[in-house]
């Protein structure tokens, strides 16, 4: 199985393939961590490390720790699966046909400038905007790939936006519809968790 995710990983022009690895394996160590420190009685343990992996909203907390801008989209939240399988998905889906006219290189900055602009983002909306600003101090920080998924997608969209999916129960549908559906749910999440 090693032998596969390796030569997976080193395939030419693979690099959705390589970014899903990367959050897989990131999931499933952070899965591993938390079991083990969670039931071994030191639960203190996976907090710190949890707080290496995300980004803190309040700035003061983001100046001690401006490495979590990167390493935030790369870890899920373990709570479920849904959110990390449903991200992966999208970003094979979109980023097998991104590659096919831009190339793993390109691919590969969309993800992490769309993460990046997501972090900054997020800093800046709770950091700024009373309704998120009141809300600081209630969770630990923000985790997933979802801005940089965005990113592959609302890219791609705008590459070949009348490029057509055949989505099951529904059939043909252009890309930039299922763009913009994305993108609308994304918004509408803003105010949830």
């Amino acid at each position: 199985m090693f032998e596969e995710f390796k030569n997976a990983f080193q395939r030419y022009n693979n690099g959705h393939v390589q970014l899903i690895i990367i959050n897989l394996a990131v999931f499933v160590a952070m899965a591993v961590i938390k079991v083990f420190t969670t039931v071994s009685g030191f639960g203190e343990v996976w907090n710190v490390v949890h707080e290496q992996f995300s980004i803190p909203a309040p700035i003061a907390e983001f100046i001690t720790r401006p490495w979590t801008l990167i390493t935030y989209m790369f870890m899920h939240d373990l709570s479920g699966i849904l959110h990390i399988l449903f991200n992966m998905l999208i970003m094979y889906w979109f980023g097998r046909l991104f590659i096919e006219y831009l190339g793993s290189d390109k691919l590969i900055a969309v993800y992490l400038l769309g993460g990046i602009a997501g972090g900054l983002t997020y800093l800046l909306a709770y950091n700024t905007i009373p309704f998120y600003n009141n809300q600081l101090g209630t969770f630990s920080g923000m985790v997933g790939a979802s801005a940089s998924v965005n990113a592959i997608v609302v890219a791609t969209a705008t590459l070949i936006p009348n490029y057509t999916f055949f989505l099951l129960f529904i059939g043909p549908v252009r890309i930039k519809y299922i763009a913009a559906a994305f993108v609308f749910l994304s918004f509408l999440g803003s105010v949830g968790n």
